[in-house]
């Protein structure tokens, strides 16, 4: 009875997302996620809202956007949808440079830092 218990309370904990946007805008903001092949855009957070992560495993492509003007992305690959992590987002800019370092805890940790790039054609 004990190992039933924990499967279902494993199953029922949530991923979750810290993000410091320094002395950014958080409006300006929005954070994306499709999990191939089940979800679609799925949005995270937008105009000041956050959403559940879904909790799925395969490839959960994230993607940054800043002023629907430039972008980042970068790919988590989750070997169980059982496992839950944890998010730390912290936006920065350096030398009209913006960067977000990503620091993933859980059973399939990752550490990274990005930059954004523009989505506007010509530049």
């Amino acid at each position: 009875m004990a190992l039933l218990l924990v499967g279902i309370s494993s199953c029922c904990k949530k991923n979750i997302l810290n993000v410091d946007y320094g002395k950014l805008n958080p409006n300006d903001f929005e954070i994306s996620l499709s999990i191939f092949p089940e979800f679609r855009d799925k949005k995270i957070y937008q105009a000041g809202v956050y959403h559940d992560i879904p909790n799925e495993y395969g490839e959960n492509d994230w993607v940054i956007t800043y002023k629907g003007q430039q972008k980042c992305q970068f790919r988590h690959f989750k070997k169980n949808r059982r496992y839950t992590h944890k998010y730390k987002f912290v936006f920065y800019e350096n030398q009209d440079t913006l960067y977000c370092d990503i620091d993933i805890r859980g059973k399939n940790s990752q550490k990274m830092t990005l930059y954004f790039i523009s989505t506007l054609l010509g530049d």
